[in-house]
């Protein structure tokens, strides 16, 4: 089975659970999503905002109520997760939903003030992070910037081995989750093509996407940021 297919699949089946789970697997959950709210802090003016590889719509549900004036426009690949996003936000004005692969979807030219993704681009290949890169570069507006929340793979193989002991270690410990849930989650990290971040933070300078830094670490889940 291709390898996209594979983790729509995973991910439509975890829907459900989704949000139930990320604190649970995301030892520096408040930190992580705080910290990318706080980078936002740069930008003068938020209108629109493009989420990519939304899932259910936790990020933008952040980012909304920091903004509420803006609108948000969520991407996604998985029906199921998208769906648990519209039911969110269900009501509420300032929301557009696209089902689209984001490896293949047209984000336009000078389009968003923001682009966020959480927990989403460490699923690619490298070249594909390369060129989503450039595509984020032409969505921005001048100005606007690029907020990335994800995981990141460890600079050299010690620090590599001791983030992927210590994150293991942790889930196994949670008690909220089942045995099974426990296996599905290691199952899905099996298929991410992670990155170290260095390699990334360049790739976004190559994209002309400025200034590119690493704002929050903890272990390999990072904020890091760049703008246009």
């Amino acid at each position: 089975m291709d390898q996209s297919v594979e983790l729509q699949k995973q991910f439509n089946a975890v829907s459900a659970k989704y949000d139930r789970q990320r604190p649970l697997l995301i030892p520096c959950f408040q930190d992580f999503y705080r910290m990318a709210l706080k980078v936002a802090d740069q930008v003068e003016s938020v209108h629109s905002i493009l989420d990519i590889g939304a899932g259910t719509g936790l990020l933008s549900a952040f980012f909304k109520q920091k903004f509420p004036k803006a609108h948000c426009t969520l991407v996604d690949f998985s029906e199921e997760m998208l769906q648990k996003a519209k039911t969110r936000f269900i009501g509420e004005e300032g929301f557009s939903f696209r089902q689209e692969d984001i490896t293949q979807a047209d984000f336009g030219e000078d389009q968003y003030d923001l682009v966020i993704s959480s927990l989403a681009i460490h699923h690619l290949e490298d070249e594909q992070k390369k060129v989503l890169f450039q595509k984020i570069q032409k969505s921005l507006r001048k100005g606007g910037y690029f907020i990335n929340a994800d995981q990141v793979l460890g600079e050299n193989e010690t620090a590599e081995a001791f983030f992927k002991s210590d994150w293991t270690n942790h889930v196994l410990n949670q008690q909220k989750l089942t045995a099974e849930e426990k296996e599905a989650v290691f199952k899905r990290v099996r298929l991410d093509k992670m990155a170290k971040l260095s390699d990334q933070l360049r790739w976004l300078e190559e994209a002309q996407l400025y200034d590119a830094h690493c704002y929050y670490q903890y272990m390999n889940f990072v904020v890091f940021a760049a703008h246009k």
